[in-house]
């Protein structure tokens, strides 16, 4: 896996989001791989959310293994509010207040100081799971795609994780603990959370100085600690019921055509 986890290289219709532009960039992130290597691999999240990205994955290599899992999109969008607020992509505290302005976000209004991409902020389309699962398996063949539920990794991360394993054909490791490594967490003050992930224009330059003159590495820890320092592990309120209804609603027909794909009962998530 390089370096940079989340290249988003494919999703080229993902406006200035991907942050790898180039083919030699993308490869470059591979150099060091060797015959040794079994597997190469990426794990750009938003490849699904995107309707170009699996058909550039398999006119760059059709051979390619996808690997993708979903939840509940109800769960899902919620969760993914609250991301998103916190590395500064949202701006909008109240989850109902940012699912109303979906619409006019898309059309480019309400959006955040620095926004990567208004596709960002439109929860719904995260959540088209049959959709992007048909996609998927409509691009490649089902023996190349696995497909998991987070609802089974959850209540047996071993089970999962040896599957994948299988499916990837390489020698199993050994490991046998998963911690939770990527809990709900919020900043304790925000304006220092978004001025951190997005410093103002005026002070761009004056960090690529410093950068240049104290070094990448001394850079990266000051902020990773005050990152730490800033964040709070917290469990997110309970959706309102009525709004937990709506989504629920929302997502139907999605969640009926996920099933059909998976031949899983997911009613469920109903």
């Amino acid at each position: 896996m390089p370096a940079i986890k989340e290249p988003h290289f494919f999703a080229q219709d993902l406006g200035s989001y991907p942050r790898i532009k180039t083919l030699e960039d993308y490869l470059s992130l591979f150099a060091e791989c060797t015959e040794d290597h079994l597997r190469a691999g990426e794990a750009s999240v938003y490849y699904l959310r995107s309707t170009t990205a699996i058909a550039n994955i398999h006119r760059f290599n059709p051979d390619a293994r996808i690997i993708a899992m979903f939840r509940n999109p109800v769960d899902m969008v919620y969760a993914l509010h609250s991301q998103l607020l916190y590395v500064g992509e949202e701006v909008i505290s109240d989850f109902e207040k940012a699912w109303r302005l979906q619409e006019r976000r898309s059309q480019g209004f309400d959006l955040p100081p620095g926004s990567r991409g208004s596709f960002l902020l439109h929860y719904e389309q995260f959540g088209h799971f049959g959709t992007q699962a048909q996609r998927l398996l409509s691009t490649f063949p089902a023996t190349q795609v696995k497909l998991i539920l987070y609802d089974d990794f959850a209540a047996d991360a071993q089970k999962v994780y040896d599957e994948v394993i299988t499916f990837l054909g390489i020698p199993h490791d050994g490991r046998s603990s998963f911690p939770r490594i990527n809990e709900s967490k919020g900043a304790r003050v925000g304006w220092l959370r978004r001025f951190s992930r997005k410093p103002p224009p005026v002070l761009r330059t004056a960090v690529r100085r410093l950068k240049e003159a104290v070094g990448e590495g001394g850079i990266s820890a000051v902020k990773n600690k005050l990152v730490e320092l800033n964040t709070i592990r917290q469990p997110r309120a309970p959706l309102d019921p009525e709004l937990r209804a709506e989504l629920v609603q929302t997502f139907r027909d999605e969640v009926l055509l996920l099933s059909r794909v998976l031949n899983r009962d997911l009613s469920h998530w109903q």
